[in-house]
């Protein structure tokens, strides 16, 4: 996990996207916490797929997603992984312009 050092608004952009796909799949997802057990659960056979710490800096910006983490987030946020991964470019670009 590569946690940057520097500041970076276009991840905490795309941090803020994670997080606002999170909350709109309803109250139960909600929290981190609850989100990260509750897909466990129903989608990856009770194991452990992401740690709650590791998502919490992905959401605020403080860690990059590696492209395994990514399809499993995507997986876990009912999300085509390339169609999030398109949204997560466009938010980078706009930040390189």
């Amino acid at each position: 996990m590569a946690e940057k050092s520097i500041k970076s608004e276009a991840l905490t952009k795309i941090g803020k996207l994670f997080e606002q796909k999170r909350k709109a799949l309803g109250k139960q997802y909600k929290s981190r916490e609850q989100f990260i057990y509750n897909r466990s659960e129903e989608l990856f056979g009770s194991e452990d797929w992401i740690s709650l710490r590791h998502l919490c800096n992905i959401e605020h910006g403080k860690n990059w997603i590696s492209i395994e983490k990514l399809i499993m987030l995507a997986d876990a946020l009912e999300e085509d992984p390339g169609d999030l991964f398109n949204e997560i470019v466009a938010i980078y670009r706009n930040f390189q312009s």
